[in-house]
């Protein structure tokens, strides 16, 4: 039975890979309350997309969030930003997705509405999974807004994002192409790396490495993604990567979303960037550690897996990456419309 709720908001203060679940999330909400005026809080890329979706009535930008911020001075202040923006409604239901300090501050003594997060067991599992270091998976993740959403009797059946670029999206990033040098026809590789800084997460000096060999090897234009609001990565990788290299700093979502379907293929250490270029058809090689739980969603998804990221070498992603091409040398994979 539904929980009676006229209005709901949602809060996700994970990094941009991980809140991507929001977007289904949103939708069987809608489904389910279709009366209810709902606000969902998340990164900024998050909330654009689920701006574009129109499943919700507002969304409230939290800026770039990386891994492990809770508790320092910047998590903190975009929490009490988001306080300060929520005021301004009168919330029955706060669904908080990724439960911190701040967040309990906001949603249970500014706020003052009833708080669901994830079940204790549910909890407990995510406090193990951060004392063994953060893996960017989506898979315990995942089971937590399913979970929240039990609560309130709505259950999620439809797992994929079903993001879409824009017409417009699409056009600019071409024009992108065109201002590089590219006259059509040439491998399109797009790098991504979900936090550069992050020890855990994939070197920066391998996805230039890997960039660089396929930039002499196969011509190919190598594109250096960020996070939408962020340049960390492409600022980080740009000087190791060949002239002609596209950085495509501090994207909006949708253009990010436009530069994973123009590919012909991604490189990522992002569970949530390899399931959007798996439902878009881009091939991608996700590098994953023995932690992830990703599986491969379609036959175009290969994994590169370790026990830690850092330990995926750059020979074995370069030969996954060869192996695609050949499998794919068509024209279809050089010239995506």
């Amino acid at each position: 039975m539904l929980y009676a709720a006229r209005s709901i908001l949602a809060i996700d203060s994970s990094p941009f890979g991980q809140s991507l679940s929001l977007l289904p999330v949103m939708r069987v909400l809608r489904e389910s309350y279709p009366n209810t005026f709902l606000v969902a809080a998340a990164p900024d890329g998050t909330c654009e997309l689920l701006a574009a979706d129109g499943f919700v009535n507002e969304t409230i930008p939290l800026g770039v969030i990386k891994d492990s911020e809770h508790g320092r001075p910047g998590g903190l202040k975009r929490l009490l930003g988001l306080a300060g923006r929520a005021r301004r409604y009168t919330f029955d239901v706060v669904l908080d997705f990724s439960p911190s300090l701040e967040t309990t501050f906001v949603s249970r003594l500014i706020l003052r509405a009833r708080v669901v997060t994830p079940s204790r067991l549910r909890r407990v599992a995510s406090i193990f999974a951060v004392l063994r270091g953060p893996s960017q998976s989506s898979g315990l993740a995942g089971a937590d807004y399913h979970n929240v959403l039990r609560q309130l009797g709505v259950e999620v059946n439809e797992l994929r994002l079903s993001i879409s670029p824009s017409a417009e999206d699409d056009a600019r990033f071409e024009q992108r192409l065109s201002r590089s040098g590219s006259r059509g026809g040439e491998l399109i590789v797009l790098l991504y790396a979900a936090n550069p800084k992050s020890p855990r997460s994939w070197p920066v000096g391998a996805f230039g490495e890997i960039g660089t060999r396929l930039a002499n090897n196969f011509n190919a234009r190598i594109v250096a993604a960020d996070e939408p609001s962020d340049n960390s990565f492409s600022h980080a990788v740009s000087y190791q990567l060949a002239p002609g290299a596209i950085r495509l700093a501090e994207p909006r979502a949708l253009e990010l979303i436009a530069a994973i379907a123009r590919s012909s293929i991604v490189i990522t250490d992002e569970p949530g960037i390899a399931q959007i270029a798996s439902e878009l058809s881009t091939p991608v090689i996700e590098i994953a550690d023995a932690f992830s739980s990703s599986a491969a969603s379609s036959p175009g998804h290969r994994i590169a897996q370790c026990s830690s990221r850092g330990q995926v070498s750059t020979e074995t992603v370069y030969e996954i990456a060869c192996e695609m091409i050949q499998e794919n040398r068509s024209p279809a994979l050089f010239q995506r419309p």
